[in-house]
């Protein structure tokens, strides 16, 4: 898995990650959105290809301003790739990196409804209501180091 701040992704790198955000978020569950919402530049960039180089998955985070928060966003993988232990391996070299790097912080994400459940087996907890985002039903959620 590779990590790298936006300064460091190679223009291949960006273009990659911004067609499979495409293609799973806005053509495969059919979600109209800004995917690029202008944080690409302040996060850390979590890609990991498979053998012939394509990106299989992604995620960010990024560190909110004026606060003690972290954010995990923007967590894909390819279809090819689901069902391989992929997600929790991404999420667990998220945590493992923002707790090096920050941590005091309390680190949050914003679930899919349907995606809820995978984050509580790796240790977050829901809060608030459910809100739409994009035509998708969301539930903000907070980690609780286990």
């Amino acid at each position: 898995m590779y990590t790298k701040t936006f300064e460091q992704l190679t223009k291949d790198e960006l273009y990659a990650l911004a067609k499979l955000r495409q293609e799973v978020f806005i053509v495969e569950q059919n979600s109209i959105y800004f995917d690029l919402d202008d944080y690409d530049q302040e996060a850390m960039h979590f890609l990991e290809f498979d053998t012939q180089q394509r990106l299989i998955a992604y995620g960010r985070y990024r560190k909110i301003l004026g606060g003690g928060e972290v954010k995990i966003e923007r967590i894909v993988l390819a279809a090819k790739a689901r069902g391989q232990g992929l997600g929790k391996s991404l999420i667990v070299a998220m945590l493992k990196d923002i707790q090096e790097n920050y941590p005091m912080a309390k680190v949050t994400l914003s679930s899919q409804i349907e995606a809820s459940e995978f984050y509580r087996r790796l240790g977050f907890v829901e809060f608030g209501n459910q809100y739409d985002d994009g035509g998708i039903m969301h539930i903000g959620m907070i980690y609780r180091a286990p």
